[in-house]
């Protein structure tokens, strides 16, 4: 990188997947820790569901970034001592900036070898970080990735509860997050009329249901039911710990969020692939029917697929189970179940998972750029 300084604060680029928030979510806190604790100059790049997240942070807006604009102006990341890259390996377009990226990857437990091949530029990069769920480091090591280090949840910190729960129905949060996945829009545009029927099933007049999605532009709007809200990083965890219990689509990051925040979880039908295989590990570690009554309903699905295709697949599911009376019916009697039980997801603990890596990566660049400073030496030692 033509950018490498010896003196000033450290510039970092921060990049996310255009695909969903909770890749956008990690990229935003790390890139917090590494500006607010170490001083560095982080900047924010994104596209799609990424952009629209950086856009509603208070103070912050994304840079725009693609294959494309990448391809056209190779040099735009030149000026950064480093990138911090949230699975968007397309974007790592020469070994160099291979060489200045660390790479976080918080779905490992998803990829098989035809997803990292043997010159993937993912096997150049500086340090391989992976947030160790479901045996993530275990599943990349086996993939041949070499240096993989362990992280646990990235999630920034849960906010404090605004007051005392108060009488009267049970506040649900429900969360639809980012609505973007390789199947294109198409695919959010199936899941609201989905969603917005099993939460009609699910309610029986207990429960006052607060939704959040994104609602960037005119680009997603829910087909009933009433409004959505769009929450920053910030305004969903101070949701998250007003609310008495969540029901989300089985997004990784909310359901460390949930996890962190201890609240009950009660899962909706996934939105992509990655979601499939989270409700498949789930089946096995929840107490809760719901979760392999959701799971049958993709196993149809070919696991070798490209993502496109399995994530295409996914939206044609969910897209026949809208108008199937028999599953909302059952989803809203099971929903229910879980809601009543009051289980708390547990994955991700102990959720330091943004400061140990940017603990790894201050100290890092400390030694690239030769500095001398003793916030590293403190970070180590939380």
């Amino acid at each position: 990188m033509t950018g490498k300084r010896d003196s000033g604060p450290a510039r970092i680029a921060v990049l996310a997947t255009p695909f969903g928030f909770g890749p956008a979510s990690k990229a935003y806190t790390v890139g917090q820790v590494l500006a607010g604790y170490y001083g560095m100059d982080v900047h924010y790049y994104g596209s799609g569901s990424a952009g629209d997240f950086f856009d509603a942070q208070q103070g912050t807006t994304a840079r725009r970034i693609s294959t494309a604009a990448l391809d056209r102006d190779p040099g735009m990341l030149d000026s950064y001592d480093a990138i911090v890259n949230v699975l968007a390996p397309e974007l790592i377009r020469s070994p160099e900036l291979a060489q200045a990226t660390y790479y976080v990857d918080s779905l490992g437990f998803t990829w098989q070898q035809a997803d990292i091949a043997s010159d993937s530029p993912l096997r150049q990069v500086r340090i391989y970080f992976a947030q160790n769920v479901f045996g993530s480091v275990e599943n990349l090591t086996a993939l041949g990735v070499p240096g993989v280090t362990a992280v646990s949840g990235i999630v920034s910190a849960p906010a404090l509860p605004t007051g005392p729960s108060a009488d009267g129905p049970i506040r649900g949060l429900v969360h639809l997050g980012g609505l973007r996945n390789p199947a294109g829009s198409a695919s959010a545009h199936a899941y609201l009329p989905l969603a917005d029927s099993l939460l009609e099933a699910f309610q029986d007049g207990s429960y006052e249901l607060s939704v959040a999605m994104n609602q960037s532009g005119t680009s997603f709007r829910r087909h009933g039911g009433g409004a959505a809200r769009q929450l920053s990083g910030q305004d969903f965890q101070q949701a998250l710990a007003d609310c008495d219990m969540v029901l989300s689509s089985p997004g990784l990051t909310t359901l460390i969020e949930t996890s962190q925040a201890g609240k009950p979880y009660v899962p909706l039908p996934p939105q992509n692939w990655s979601q499939v295989v989270i409700c498949g590990h789930m089946s096995g570690l929840s107490g809760q029917d719901i979760w392999p009554f959701l799971a049958d309903r993709y196993r149809t699905i070919d696991a070798w697929e490209p993502e496109a295709a399995k994530a295409t697949a996914v939206g044609e599911i969910n897209r026949r189970l809208a108008t199937d009376s028999v599953f909302i019916r059952e989803f809203g009697r099971l929903a229910r179940r879980a809601a009543q039980g009051g289980e708390a997801p547990t994955v991700g603990a102990p959720f330091h998972g943004a400061k140990e890596l940017a603990a790894v990566v201050a100290a890092d660049l400390s030694g690239i750029r030769g500095d001398s400073d003793d916030r590293i030496t403190r970070a180590g030692a939380r």
